[in-house]
C-alpha cells in the first residue's frame, strides 16, 4: 500500500459524496460519445470473476488492481452482479463497449476524449470509482393488457386504470389509497390520470366502469435540490409523475394491494437513509399488465435523459429477478414494496412511473422499472397512506386447484354412460387435461367473466356467485365475503369444544352431520353470525339432491350444471384450511397470509408438477365407497375433510409458513418453494382424494336416480354453454342458504 497515495476508502463514500462527484463531472460525462445514462450504485463484479474467499485483504486488493489494468470484455447487467465486497460507485451506462486498448491517436482508434475515467476526483481529495456498464436500450414490451381475473368485491393496488386523453386510451395501475384528511384518492402516475376532471375507469364487478375523476393535484418533476435539499444536484430534475384520482365510492375500495399480503408501515426515506445499502434489496409489486412482479434495486438516482444541459433523474432503477416477469407499459402507477429480510410485512417504497428496456448479450430483453420514492410523493402531494381499509384474506382454493380436481374427476368416473357425458362436457365443467395450468385458466375465466360470457362451472361459485354482489347478474352475496354464498365454502369444525372437535364427533358418529348439531356447536363457541357458521358438507348434500332430481327429470343440462358446480365445494373440502378455524393463521396473527400462499401461490407455481403427479397417483388410488343419499354425501365430505386435515395438519402448515416467511418474507418464491418442499407430496394426495371423492359423488347420484336408463345416446353429449350459464345466473338454481335456513331444503 502506498501510504502517501490518494485515499481510496471507497466503502466509506456516502450517497451525497457520489452525487457530488457526478454533479462535478456533469458536463464531462454528458459529452462522452457513448454515455447514455448514469446512476449511483454498487460496483458490479462480472459473474465469472473468482470470489476472493480465503484470501488476505491485501491479496484481494492486488487482484482487483490487476483486473483493472487488464483488458476485459464488456460488463452488462446480465453478466455481472453485486457481491458482498462491492463498493459504492458511479454507474456509467454506455451503448458501445470500447476496450481500453482501442483508445489512441490512430485512425482506427477511438478518441481518448471519449474514454470514461475509472475514478472521479473531488476538490478535497476524495475519489469516487466509476463502474462502466454496457447497455442496449430498447422500448419496453408494449403488448396489450392481458386478460386477468379481477375480484369483483373491492378495487385496490395493482388494479387497472383506464383513461382517455385526446382520443388516446391510457392504461395504468392503481398504486394505493391516500387521503388528505377528508377525501380519499387512488394514487397512480400522472400520465395515467390525464388532465384534471378527466373520468377514470377500472374493473368493477367484472366490467370496465367509471370509478372517479382525475384530481388537479398532480406532480410532474421538480428541481432535484427541492426534493432532496441535502443532496447536490444543481442541473438536475427529479421525475415524480404522480397523480390522484378522486374516487366516487370509497366503500368499493381496499387499501390492500391485489396479489400481495398486507403491507406494513411506509419505508420512510430521507437523505440519511437512501443509500447504497438499498442496492440489491428485493422488492415486490403487482402491475395491471404484468401481474406479480419481483425485482431488486439495481441503482439509485438513475439519470435517464439529458436535455439542454439538464438531467432528468429517477430515484430507483429496479431490475427483474431472474426468471420473473418483466414490467410492461400498463404497470405505471403501481407501488413497489420493500421485502424485509426478517420476514416482517412488506413496506411501501416507490411509485413506478415508467420503464427502460435493455437488451442482454443474448438478445433477450430486460425491462427495468423506473420509480419514485413514495415518501417524496406523499410529502409533495401532502397526503397520507390509507391503511387497513377493507382488507382481509380471500378464503378460496385457487382456480388451478378447483379445475384440476374437476378435470381428473371426469376421467375417474367408471360408469360408461356417465363417463361419456362427463368427458363430453369436460370443457364446460373445467379444462381438458392439456389445458390445465394457471396461465390458460386465467385467460379463459377472465375473458368469460369480463365479457359477461360463460365461465367453466367448477369455479363459478368463487368467480361469479361469491365475488359478484346479488345486484349484479349471477351474483349471490350482498358484498365481498358477506352473504349466503360465503359460508357454504368452508366449515371450521376443528375448534375444540368440551375436549373434542365437531369433526371428530362427526367421524365417530355420522348422525352428528346434522344441521341442529352444527347450530349448537357454533352457538356454544360464540359464532352466532351467519358468515361464521360454515356449512360446506350440507351444500354438497343440497347439490346431490339436485343431481338426482335432474336425472329423474331426464334433464342432462341440469345434471351437468349441478355436477360441475358441486365440484367446487368438494374441492374446498380437500383443502385443509377450509375445514379449520386456523384458515389464515393463529388467532394471535401468527402465520397470517398462509391461506393464499399455500392454496393459490404455491399451487399455481407448481401446477405442472401437480398435474403430472396426480395423473400418476390416480392409477393406483383407492376410491371411497359410494353413497346413496344427500345425507351420506355430506358424511363423505366430512370424512374427506378429516383425511385432508390429517394429511396436511392446519396447525403444522401455519407454523411452517410462519417460520419460513419470517426468514424469506411473505409469500415469495422462497416461501412457496419451502412449503412445496415440505407439503408437496401430501398436497398431491389431497388432489387425488378430492378427484376420487368427487367422481364417487357424481356416480352415486347417477346410480341413485337410475341414470343408466334416463338418457339416450344422443343426450350423452356436450350441452349448450348458454343454457348452463342461464342456470348458474339464476339465483333460484340450488339457492345459496346459510346454516340456519338450509334444513328445510334437505331431505
Amino acid at each position: 500500500m502506498d501510504v502517501l497515495g490518494t485515499d481510496r476508502s471507497f466503502a466509506s463514500l456516502s450517497t451525497a459524496d457520489l452525487l457530488e462527484a457526478r454533479d462535478l463531472y456533469h458536463w464531462h460525462l454528458l459529452n462522452k460519445k457513448n454515455v447514455v445514462g448514469t446512476a449511483v450504485g454498487l460496483y458490479l463484479i462480472r459473474s465469472d470473476d473468482p470470489w476472493p474467499a480465503g484470501e488476505r485483504p491485501a491479496t484481494r486488493v492486488a487482484g482487483r488492481r490487476a483486473a483493472r489494468t487488464a483488458v476485459r470484455g464488456e460488463r452488462t447487467f446480465e453478466n455481472s452482479e453485486v457481491r458482498d465486497y462491492s463498493w459504492p460507485c458511479i454507474l456509467v451506462l454506455v451503448d458501445e463497449w470500447i476496450p481500453a486498448d482501442r483508445f489512441g491517436a490512430g485512425e482506427s482508434q477511438a478518441s481518448p476524449d471519449d474514454l470514461v475515467p475509472s475514478t472521479l476526483y473531488l476538490p478535497d481529495g476524495r475519489t469516487a470509482p466509476v463502474c462502466v456498464v454496457k447497455v442496449t436500450t430498447a422500448p419496453p414490451d408494449d403488448s396489450l393488457l392481458p386478460p386477468r381475473t379481477w375480484p369483483a368485491g373491492r378495487i385496490g393496488g395493482g388494479f387497472p386504470l383506464v383513461s382517455d386523453t385526446q382520443g388516446v386510451q391510457e392504461l395504468g395501475s392503481v398504486g394505493t389509497l391516500v387521503s388528505d384528511g377528508h377525501t380519499v384518492f387512488a394514487l397512480t402516475s400522472r400520465h395515467v390520470t390525464g388532465p384534471a376532471g378527466s373520468p377514470v375507469s377500472s374493473i368493477l364487478h367484472g366490467h370496465v366502469a367509471p370509478i372517479g375523476r382525475a384530481s388537479a393535484h398532480q406532480l410532474t418533476r421538480k428541481p432535484f435540490s427541492e426534493v432532496y435539499p441535502g443532496f447536490p444536484g444543481l442541473r438536475s430534475f427529479a421525475t415524480l409523475d404522480a397523480g390522484l384520482v378522486e374516487v366516487d365510492d370509497v366503500t368499493q375500495w381496499t387499501s390492500q394491494a391485489f396479489g400481495l399480503p398486507r403491507a406494513g408501515e411506509l419505508a420512510d426515506l430521507n437523505e440519511l437513509n437512501i443509500g447504497v445499502r438499498l442496492i440489491g434489496a428485493n422488492v415486490r409489486a403487482f402491475g395491471a399488465a404484468s401481474g406479480q412482479l419481483r425485482g431488486r434495486i439495481a441503482a439509485l438516482f438513475y439519470r435517464y435523459r439529458s436535455r439542454g444541459g439538464f438531467d432528468d433523474v429517477t430515484d430507483f432503477l429496479i431490475a427483474p429477478l431472474p426468471g420473473e416477469e418483466d414490467s410492461r407499459p400498463g404497470d405505471s402507477g403501481t407501488v413497489w414494496y420493500l421485502v424485509q429480510t426478517d420476514g416482517a410485512p412488506l413496506r411501501p417504497l416507490a411509485l413506478q412511473w415508467g420503464g427502460q428496456g435493455f437488451l442482454g448479450a443474448s438478445g433477450v430483453g430486460y425491462d427495468f422499472s423506473l420509480a419514485t420514492s413514495l415518501t417524496s410523493v406523499l410529502r409533495l402531494l401532502d397526503v397520507e397512506l390509507v391503511v387497513d381499509y377493507n382488507t382481509g384474506p380471500q378464503p378460496f382454493w385457487g382456480k388451478t386447484g378447483h379445475y384440476t380436481i374437476a378435470t381428473f374427476a371426469c376421467e375417474q368416473v367408471t360408469d360408461a354412460k356417465l363417463k361419456k357425458l362427463m368427458v363430453a362436457n369436460e370443457d364446460r365443467i373445467s379444462f381438458p387435461l392439456q389445458g390445465l395450468g394457471h396461465t390458460a385458466i386465467d385467460t379463459t375465466t377472465v375473458a368469460g367473466k369480463k365479457n359477461g360470457g360463460f365461465v367453466p362451472l367448477a369455479d363459478v361459485p368463487d368467480l361469479i356467485w361469491k365475488n359478484l354482489p346479488s345486484a349484479v347478474k349471477g351474483g349471490r352475496d350482498t358484498a365481498f365475503r358477506t352473504g349466503p354464498e360465503h359460508p357454504t365454502h368452508f366449515a371450521d369444525i376443528d375448534e375444540p369444544l368440551d375436549g373434542t372437535t365437531l369433526r371428530e364427533r362427526c367421524v365417530a358418529d355420522p348422525a352428528n352431520v346434522s344441521v341442529s348439531v352444527w347450530q349448537d356447536y357454533y352457538t356454544r363457541l360464540g359464532h352466532t353470525q351467519p358468515d361464521k357458521r360454515g356449512l360446506l358438507p350440507f351444500r354438497v348434500w343440497q347439490f346431490f339432491e339436485e343431481m338426482v332430481a335432474a336425472i329423474q327429470a331426464k334433464d342432462a343440462t341440469r345434471y351437468v350444471a349441478a355436477a360441475g358446480l358441486v365440484a367446487h365445494y368438494v374441492g374446498d373440502a380437500c383443502q385443509p384450511l377450509h375445514g379449520s378455524y386456523l384458515s389464515d393463521g393463529l388467532p394471535d396473527g401468527t402465520g397470517s397470509g398462509v391461506h393464499s400462499a399455500y392454496e393459490s401461490t404455491m399451487v399455481d407455481r407448481h401446477d405442472t408438477e401437480i398435474v403430472t403427479a396426480v395423473a400418476g397417483a390416480l392409477e393406483t388410488a383407492t376410491r371411497p365407497a359410494g353413497v346413496k343419499s344427500g345425507e351420506e354425501a355430506a358424511v363423505a365430505v366430512v370424512q374427506l375433510m378429516d383425511r385432508s386435515a390429517k394429511a396436511v395438519d392446519p396447525h403444522t402448515l401455519v407454523m411452517a409458513y410462519a417460520a419460513v416467511a419470517k426468514k424469506a418474507g411473505d409469500a415469495s418464491v422462497a416461501v412457496t418453494d419451502a412449503l412445496w418442499s415440505q407439503f408437496g407430496p401430501q398436497t398431491v394426495g389431497l388432489f387425488v382424494d378430492g378427484a376420487q371423492t368427487l367422481a364417487t359423488i357424481w356416480q352415486s347420484a347417477w346410480k341413485a336416480a337410475g341414470g343408466a336408463g334416463a338418457f339416450s345416446a344422443a343426450q350423452l353429449a356436450a350441452v349448450d354453454e348458454a343454457a348452463l350459464q342461464k342456470l348458474y345466473e339464476n339465483p333460484a338454481f340450488v339457492p345459496s342458504l346459510v346454516l340456519d335456513d338450509i334444513a328445510p331444503v334437505l331431505h
